[in-house]
């Protein structure tokens, strides 16, 4: 289903729903107490836009099929950290999982996205105008507040061109979708989007083709809850209402695994009614040193 003007019905209750923890979400993003409370939803278009959508500010778009819906924070709200205009690798980071998780919890299960992004932009109503928000356009006004200040943003929809925002946005924090091409670089670690998992897929194209093709194949990943082991006898003995023990503390982190190689532990989240893994650390490959021996030289005498 795509995003129109008649689903705000449908976005205002998700976004009713789930705004206790949309409020941890951003303030988990954005380093400060947020509380967010939806407060209406209305039909507007670009030239009825709020002044603050006038400057600068963050952008935070979802994408549903071909179109996005987008929620803006301007910089005049003073909920942006400073940091928010040129992020590092951490920061991208939080904003990408900021956009992840606004997406599952402000749009109706029936429009889930497909893509997020987040990015700051230098001025909202150009990037809004440059990815053609719609004539009649929808919107839901979202209050946030912290001790110190409060503003609000909007999550509008429908955008025809969610490709064309990012136009002039800062380029560590550019969504996968961008088309520019980054800088040429022969080594991908010496490229300046090294380390941001947006700015990876917009370096896809310098990869030679095999290696495009290598990082296609799909692989499992299981998050493990516990495991242990068991006496044959028990196993066969067990049957549904049968309990099985575990010395695992249920607060204790858990191990994400791919294609049975265990690579970052996390701690357990909920986003909307769904389970989650929020990576805490990465776990290192380990590393192996193999002893040189001498190589004989035989001498021969003439």
């Amino acid at each position: 289903m795509t995003l129109t003007p008649e689903i705000a019905p449908e976005v205002l209750a998700a976004c009713q729903r789930s705004a206790a923890e949309a409020s941890q979400a951003f303030s988990r993003a954005l380093d400060a107490a947020i509380t967010l409370t939806p407060a209406e939803t209305s039909e507007l278009s670009l030239e009825q836009l709020p002044d603050a959508c006038g400057g600068p500010g963050l952008l935070v778009v979802l994408n549903v099929g071909e179109v996005a819906a987008v929620v803006a924070i301007p910089e005049a709200t003073q909920l942006l950290p400073k940091w928010c205009a040129a992020p590092d690798a951490t920061g991208a980071s939080k904003l990408a999982t900021l956009a992840q998780e606004l997406g599952t919890l402000l749009l109706p299960e029936t429009h889930a996205p497909n893509d997020f992004a987040a990015f700051y932009v230098d001025d909202l109503a150009a990037a809004l105008t440059r990815g053609e928000l719609a004539t009649r356009a929808s919107t839901v006004s979202l209050k946030l507040e912290t001790s110190e200040h409060a503003g609000t943003a909007w999550l509008l929809w429908p955008v025809a061109k969610p490709q064309a925002l990012a136009t002039g946005a800062t380029e560590t924090a550019a969504p996968p979708s961008q088309t520019a091409a980054p800088p040429s670089s022969d080594i991908l670690d010496e490229s300046p989007w090294h380390g941001h998992a947006d700015s990876l897929e917009a370096a896809l194209p310098q990869l030679p083709s095999y290696t495009r093709s290598l990082l296609k194949i799909r692989v499992p990943i299981v998050v493990t809850l516990a495991s242990s082991k068991q006496p044959l006898n028990r196993i066969i003995e067990l049957a549904p209402g049968s309990i099985i023990p575990f010395e695992k503390s249920c607060e204790d982190t858990l191990s994400l695994e791919v294609n049975n190689h265990e690579i970052a532990i996390g701690e357990v989240v909920k986003v909307g009614d769904k389970f989650g893994l929020r990576i805490t650390s990465m776990i290192l490959p380990p590393e192996r040193f193999l002893p040189l021996k001498k190589r004989s030289v035989e001498c021969t005498r003439g």
